[in-house]
């Protein structure tokens, strides 16, 4: 895959689902497959408030996994917010 800039054949893997701007890079670089953990209902562009990365009118679609380790990411995203809020 390096030197290229298609990412075919990729998996991304992230604790919050991807914003729009992310989810129309994972598009854009032809990214196979999507693993988030937990959901966001403000700005989540992979199912929640949009599905970007499975628009049909758009020339590449993403597969999308969710949940995985949910509990876990989920406690750690709120630890880190608390944190940085202090």
């Amino acid at each position: 895959m390096a030197g290229r800039w298609r990412l075919s054949g990729a998996t991304v893997y992230a604790t919050l689902e991807p914003c729009p701007m992310c989810a129309g890079a994972l598009v854009n670089a032809r990214v196979d497959r999507l693993v988030y953990a937990v959901p966001d209902p403000k700005a989540g562009a992979a199912g929640t408030l949009f599905d970007i990365v499975r628009d049909g009118r758009l020339n590449h679609r993403v597969e999308v996994t969710t949940g995985v380790l949910a509990a876990e990411c989920g406690a750690l995203l709120t630890e880190f917010f608390r944190a940085r809020r202090k």
